[in-house]
């Protein structure tokens, strides 16, 4: 438990990145196939990725990024991609493994595909499951990330829509945000964690 809450508190988003170290494509895999391990509505996981790792990419990127130096130095950017239609897309996937596994009776089928498909009908709604859902997926990405000693920073400086395009990302993808990942610039220092709300200022219980 401690050096779990070691790793949350540890975790700082870090602007300088060392450009000369290299995240082996082995561990990004290793830390995403970790952090799907996230939680999500009915465990639709509404969540795509693309690594942009290439240099000539990342430069692109960071134009993109309304040229973030940090986006160029870092070893990958994880674009993270939210899919307002996982509801109708993911959902049968999902229901032949529980059906599998004897989460639920084969008769439930149905009924149940019927329940989750309509959740996902009215637009807002689709955009706060996929969305919050990805930002799960996110945060879990960052504390993984720590785990073996990596950094990471969460941007939302872009141009959404430039991204979408140099991505080729559909239009009824979100992208919440975009996680930079690598090794801290050993001759930069971190200055101390900047002001955080205390419980009474954030928590009331009823």
């Amino acid at each position: 438990m401690k050096e779990c809450l070691k790793l949350i508190k540890e975790r700082r988003s870090i602007t300088f990145f060392d450009p000369s170290r290299e995240v082996p494509d082995e561990l990004i895999r290793e830390i995403l196939e970790v952090s799907a391990t996230a939680p999500s509505g009915y465990n639709l996981q509404p969540w795509e990725v693309i690594v942009v790792k290439d240099r000539e990419k990342k430069r692109i990127l960071k134009e993109i990024c309304y040229n973030q130096q940090k986006v160029e130095d870092a070893s990958a950017n994880i674009v993270l991609i939210a899919n307002t239609r996982a509801g109708f897309e993911h959902v049968d996937k999902v229901l032949d493994s529980w059906v599998e596994l004897g989460y639920i009776k084969p008769e439930s089928r149905g009924q149940l595909k019927a329940q989750i498909v309509a959740g996902w009908q009215e637009p807002q709604r689709a955009f706060r499951k996929a969305v919050r859902d990805t930002a799960l997926f996110g945060m879990t990405i960052m504390i993984v990330a720590r785990a073996y000693g990596l950094e990471t920073h969460p941007m939302e400086g872009y141009d959404e829509q430039k991204l979408k395009e140099f991505l080729n990302i559909e239009e009824h993808k979100v992208v919440p945000m975009i996680v930079a990942i690598g090794y801290k610039d050993p001759s930069k220092e971190l200055l101390p964690r900047a002001y955080r709300f205390s419980f009474e200022e954030f928590v009331k219980i009823i």
